[in-house]
């Protein structure tokens, strides 16, 4: 198996290390695999805005650990992955641990470098991804908030210690495509690269804000609180075959009055407790069907209908697709 672990704030700085451990040069920014690892690149750009970008498009010959390791210098990197996965992979943020068995996993997440982080796959795992280090100052401006008070960096931290993973779409698949299909002939291909990201950029974060509310959150809803919301959050959410729990419950469960509970949970995240619910069980329902391996109904069962009809108008509600049309898609 072939380990690699990092600590690194510089993606340069990774692929001269990355290349070291690999026993190969790398060439203007740009490090070719070697045969006996896998075939394809990995690839390092510094844009004008100074952010860190790096783009990697390979198959992986050999059992393979990519591993970040937590650090207290503080910055976050948003991820746009696709992984065709042959076997199996784990992947881990802090102490969560997904696996994921011959599908192909896409999506875009973020996450903070205060918390582990790594990908453990089989040999034969194709990998495609165009990754972004964004500094901690970048983040308010990023999510279009002028004041980055102490409450958003407790939100994004924790928000980027688990799973919160959203599926790639048409758009996102796109804009990826046309960073690794760089046309060298093309008259400034940099600005061009720069011009896709930027666009990974505000996709992403556009997408966030409309969802979660954050310029809303009030300044004096202590940071206990908003632990105290996401421990909520998780529940809530952990096993949508199961009717969800009652605010009753939650309120016990968070010790705080179920006024105050939904008062802060939609200030966290924007909408009210089960309607965030919903979304996510929705979304739940697409990252299922995007997988081919389930049936419309099957997957209703799976998150709990046992009526195909009222799960069939849910799901187009939150996804503005039928659920047959999302699994030709």
């Amino acid at each position: 198996m072939f380990s690699y672990e990092y600590i690194h704030s510089s993606y340069s700085d990774m692929m001269d290390d990355l290349a070291v451990k690999l026993g190969v040069k790398p060439k203007d920014n740009w490090l070719f695999l070697p045969e006996e690892f896998g075939h394809g690149y990995y690839r390092s750009l510094k844009l004008s805005t100074g952010l860190d970008v790096n783009i990697v498009n390979c198959r992986i010959n050999k059992d393979w650990l990519l591993r970040r390791k937590s650090d207290d210098t503080e910055y976050y990197t948003l991820r746009f992955d696709e992984l065709s996965i042959e076997k199996s992979i784990r992947i881990g943020i802090d102490t969560d641990v997904v696996e994921k068995e011959k599908e192909t996993v896409a999506v875009a997440y973020l996450t903070s470098s205060l918390f582990d982080w790594f990908y453990h796959g089989t040999k034969g795992t194709t990998f495609k991804a165009v990754n972004i280090l964004i500094p901690k100052e970048w983040l308010g401006k990023l999510m279009g908030i002028e004041v980055f008070d102490d409450i958003l960096p407790a939100y994004i931290a924790l928000k980027s210690r688990s799973f919160n993973m959203e599926p790639l779409d048409t758009v996102y698949y796109q804009l990826m495509n046309e960073i690794m299909q760089e046309d060298p002939d093309m008259p400034f291909p940099h600005l061009y690269i720069e011009n896709r990201v930027q666009l990974l950029l505000e996709r992403f974060f556009t997408r966030i804000h409309s969802r979660v509310s954050l310029a809303d959150v009030e300044t004096n809803i202590k940071q206990d609180d908003i632990f105290t919301v996401f421990r909520i959050e998780k529940l809530l959410v952990e096993n949508f075959s199961q009717k969800p729990k009652s605010i009753e419950e939650l309120s016990r469960t968070a010790t705080m009055s179920s006024t105050k509970l939904k008062k802060i949970f939609k200030s966290v995240y924007g909408v009210p407790i089960y309607e965030y619910y919903q979304q996510k069980r929705m979304q739940k329902a697409g990252e299922l069907l995007s997988t081919g391996k389930y049936s419309v109904k099957q997957v209703a069962g799976i998150i709990g209908y046992s009526n195909i009809s009222n799960f069939t108008i849910a799901f187009k509600k939150y996804m503005k697709q039928e659920p047959s049309d999302f699994t030709k898609a």
